[in-house]
């Protein structure tokens, strides 16, 4: 059974400043002290470069389904404070971006798309029926990664925003600029 991709799309708005922000984004160890679904984040490879560049680190998440997840994420690129790139192996495969803005309203915008595929065979076998249930997953946990990281850039959540791109949508699969 070949894997299932997702397009995954994260918007949230912050009161918090985007410095504040990106500061608590870097800061990818202490993601459990404010991110209750990651169980525990190990550092496997310390940065070799400013704002996490080069890291990679394996992430252990619950979820409000039945099962977790285990998947290392590489920092491969970091453009401060604006962009942060990585790559993911593991129960997901595949690459995300963190974009980062000042709201003209005040805060910031922070924007996570998550391109991956499920490698677990039982994920791609139910993918068919079970999509929508794991879509709605990945939302309840961007949400409380929202909540989270605004709490944690001393701030609020004032908007989150969860989407997902479908196969047959345009632009389906490919990372936004």
């Amino acid at each position: 059974m070949p894997p299932t991709r997702y397009h995954l799309h994260s918007r949230f708005l912050l009161t918090s400043d985007r410095d504040s922000v990106w500061a608590a984004l870097t800061a990818v160890p202490e993601w459990p002290s404010w991110w209750r679904w990651a169980k525990r984040i190990d550092v496997l490879t310390p940065p070799t470069g400013e704002d996490g560049l080069g890291a990679v680190y394996r992430s252990r998440v619950a979820t409000p389904l039945v099962y977790g997840m285990s998947y290392d994420t590489a920092i491969v690129d970091v453009v401060r404070p604006r962009l942060i790139d990585v790559t993911a192996s593991g129960d997901l495969a595949g690459k995300g971006r963190f974009l980062l803005s000042d709201e003209p309203s005040g805060g910031t915008r922070v924007t996570f798309t998550w391109l991956v595929v499920t490698p677990k065979w039982w994920m791609n076998l139910l993918a068919p029926v079970a999509r929508p249930g794991f879509v709605w997953n990945h939302g309840r946990l961007m949400t409380d990664f929202g909540r989270g990281l605004a709490k944690a850039s001393g701030g609020e959540l004032v908007e989150v925003e969860n989407t997902v791109l479908a196969p047959k949508d345009a632009g389906f699969y490919q990372m936004p600029a």
